[in-house]
């Protein structure tokens, strides 16, 4: 069991058994029941139980990330787990086996150096969770050798031990030993690479050649790409942003024209709807005639609170572009000292080669691509541009894209790389299959229902 299923089996230990408690006469007997055998190796009720406890906490979590929840009760849920722990337990018992038949259980010594390391490590980790989880309020409050030993006494409780760990990291290390067995002569040929290549250059021709505009937003979201359609050029920019008490100001007029729009758009539809009764179609009218005049109004408040932001930002503004102009080679240094856009700070992709635009793309600001794209050469840059959104924009014509397939010399080495760990997943996969297939594995899965 890897590092993380045994945690979360630690974790599930209070957390979910009861949701897969067994109504039996004798619990000890019953959880010796065996369910999997091959040759001397055998498989417990009781072990896959907790497995299967494992199992649920994990898909519970997973639920939890996405802010949703799973009843680890349900029947269809836990006959679910139930079969994956099964599968993941046949899995391991052929795998150790072919382990040892191979002699990949033994370890070096670097080997075991490295196994005692992660032990130590799940075992410090175990631990955390046990004093977070499991200690009472007053046992929290001990300290030194006291608060260790109440820890060890709540692991020895539930039947966790230091020799785990040591098993569970052993099992890692043959594990990885036992894969690199297995793909030890798998190989991507030339060729391979190459239609790999050719097969996503034609890909990428027919999905951006006539859409400029989704490569150059899959560009800036660092998409890897193997075709550049024509009329794409690289910027970067230096970013004067609103004062902070502006932006809540223009903030707060957007959403006076939010609401507003809201409530036009509300009593438009009672006043269109052939059912509504005279009086309603009358009372919607009113509202919608003050909702028409609260929109002018604040659509009037957000100009001038614009106005009043970019005022703010003027003096800025004009100094950096007064500095440019005196000096055109001064642009690295103030897009590093001035610039408030996070994505032009040194270290990013945008400070390095800029950012994607094209004509007409929706990605960025209408106000930020126009000017862009208004710049005649590259190395010119733009005046201070007006941004009802954000504040100024100064603008350098960076670079352009050259358009047709991306260089295969430039992306071989990383084609080559996935193929081939593609290739040994699936020869990894297969393989595993197969021995576990011809493994021989006795099961009682009736027994596991019961």
């Amino acid at each position: 069991m890897k590092k993380k299923a045994l945690l979360a089996a630690l974790m599930a230990m209070t957390l979910l058994l009861s949701s897969c408690a067994l109504v039996v006469k004798d619990q000890e007997v019953d959880n010796a029941t065996v369910i999997l055998k091959m040759g001397d190796r055998e498989i417990t009720k009781a072990q896959v139980m907790e497995t299967v406890d494992s199992q649920l906490y994990e898909m519970s979590q997973y639920y939890a990330m996405f802010g949703s929840s799973l009843d680890t009760s349900d029947p269809e849920v836990i006959a679910e787990a139930k079969t994956s722990a099964v599968n993941a337990l046949k899995r391991d018992m052929t795998l150790h086996a072919k382990a040892e038949e191979l002699g990949l259980d033994q370890l070096t010594e670097e080997e075991t150096a490295r196994m005692n390391e992660d032990a130590k490590s799940g075992w410090e980790s175990a631990k955390s969770i046990v004093q977070s989880n499991y200690l009472t309020e007053e046992e929290k409050q001990l300290e030194g050798e006291e608060l260790d030993q109440a820890i060890l006494n709540q692991l020895e409780k539930l039947g966790v031990a230091y020799e785990d760990y040591e098993t569970q990291a052993k099992d890692t290390i043959v594990d990885s030993k036992l894969r690199d067995y297995i793909v030890k002569d798998v190989a991507v040929s030339e060729e391979e690479v190459k239609a790999d290549y050719d097969s996503k250059v034609a890909a990428d021709e027919e999905k951006y050649k006539e859409d400029a505009s989704s490569w150059a937003n899959a560009s800036n979201n660092n998409t890897t790409l193997y075709y550049t359609p024509a009329g794409i050029r690289r910027v970067k920019q230096i970013l004067i942003k609103f004062k902070e008490d502006d932006q809540t100001a223009i903030n707060d007029a957007n959403a006076k024209i939010t609401e507003a729009n809201s409530r036009i758009s509300a009593a438009e539809a009672v006043t269109g709807n052939e059912d509504a009764s005279e009086e309603d179609k009358a009372a919607a009218q009113a509202d919608l005639e003050s909702a028409k005049a609260d929109l002018e109004a604040a659509q009037a408040e957000l100009k001038t609170v614009t106005d009043t932001a970019l005022s703010h930002l003027d003096e800025d503004a004009d100094a950096v572009v007064a500095a440019l102009a005196e000096n055109p080679d001064s642009w690295d240094q103030l897009m590093e000292e001035k610039n408030e856009d996070p994505g032009m700070k040194s270290g990013t992709p945008g400070a390095e080669k800029g950012y994607a635009v094209c004509a007409g793309m929706t990605g960025f600001d209408p106000a930020f691509v126009d000017a862009a794209m208004a710049l005649g050469s590259i190395g010119d840059v733009s005046g201070k541009v007006r941004s009802d959104t954000y504040g100024y924009y100064i603008i350098k014509y960076f670079s352009d894209e050259t358009e047709g397939p991306v260089d295969y010399d430039s992306v071989k080495d990383t084609l080559q790389s996935a193929l081939l760990t593609s290739k040994q997943n699936d020869t990894y996969t297969q393989t595993v299959d197969q021995w576990v297939e011809e493994a021989g594995i006795k099961e009682d899965l009736g027994a596991l229902n019961n």
